[in-house]
């Protein structure tokens, strides 16, 4: 039995689609700093981990092909909100449920806004968030919902800058694996359970609206054209240079073997867009 964490975040739901229904395989949810403990400890064979942690591992890991939690452009659910220009923040709340979005604006503050702001953990509550700082990183389902405009913030996507910094894609999240449990029919099943899951987004969007059918329409266009599910190989060109930038700015090890795996692979046909 082939233990699978993943991501509770209505932007992970078209990975995971019916993979609790699968016999191979036990599926627990949580948010993705979690996942990626639990698969550092040993404790899941198979997780949708934050990408930095692909250099943070205590062994080299497996990567599923094909398939990740990314963006081309805007993402709409990891941004900084601020109440000052981008450039007058001299003190950022993160929230630090995944390493990577962590990681990605740290290295915008760097290279984009050039800006070195003294950096808070806190919970992702935006109003909170704001009272002590100048500005707040917020990601997943509380970025979605965070009432930026009635607090008087302003809104930078950070998939939106990532891309005018390289011109690439930015991929969040993949299947990573420990070393030699990532079998063909594993793989098969990450991958069918991707196929189903975007085939299900309208289904999948209306139960995370709820009552609220109004949102709907907003939730099918966020995962149809922010997220990308594809791991192809302009994907991995962005993965392997935010990976290079994340470790040169001292946010993670240097790992030329995980970018060596990484150049390997090659996302098959029909997976993601």
């Amino acid at each position: 039995m082939i233990r699978v964490g993943a991501v509770g975040f209505l932007n992970a739901r078209p990975l995971v689609h019916g993979l609790d229904a699968q016999p191979v395989l036990t599926l627990r949810l949580d948010v993705p700093s979690v996942c990626a403990d639990l698969l550092h400890a040993g404790h899941i064979d198979v997780g949708l981990v934050p990408a930095i942690e692909l250099l943070r591992g205590p062994v080299t890991y497996d990567v599923v092909p094909g398939l990740a939690i990314g963006c081309r452009g805007a993402v709409n659910s990891v941004a900084i909100f601020t109440r000052v220009p981008i450039d007058r923040v001299r003190r950022l709340a993160l929230d630090v449920s995944s390493r990577s979005s962590v990681g990605l604006a740290r290295v915008l503050c760097r290279q984009q806004f050039d800006i070195d702001p003294v950096l808070v953990d806190a919970a992702p509550d935006l109003a909170a968030m704001l009272d002590f700082a100048e500005a707040a990183l917020l990601i997943g389902d509380p970025a979605l919902q965070a009432p930026w405009q009635a607090l008087g913030a302003e809104k930078i996507d950070l998939g939106e800058a990532w891309q005018t910094l390289t011109g690439l894609p930015f991929v969040f999240a993949v299947w990573a694996a420990q070393p030699g449990v990532l079998s063909s029919s594993v793989v098969s099943v990450l991958q069918e359970a991707c196929r189903a899951g975007q085939a299900a987004i309208p289904a999948i969007a209306a139960a995370a609206a709820g009552d609220d059918v109004a949102r709907v329409p907003l939730l099918v266009s966020y995962l149809r054209d922010n997220i990308r599910y594809e791991l192809d190989d302009a994907a991995l060109r962005g993965l392997g240079y935010y990976l290079a930038l994340a470790a040169a700015d001292g946010l993670a090890p240097e790992r030329p073997e995980v970018l060596r795996r990484l150049s390997m692979l090659h996302a098959p046909a029909g997976l993601g867009r």
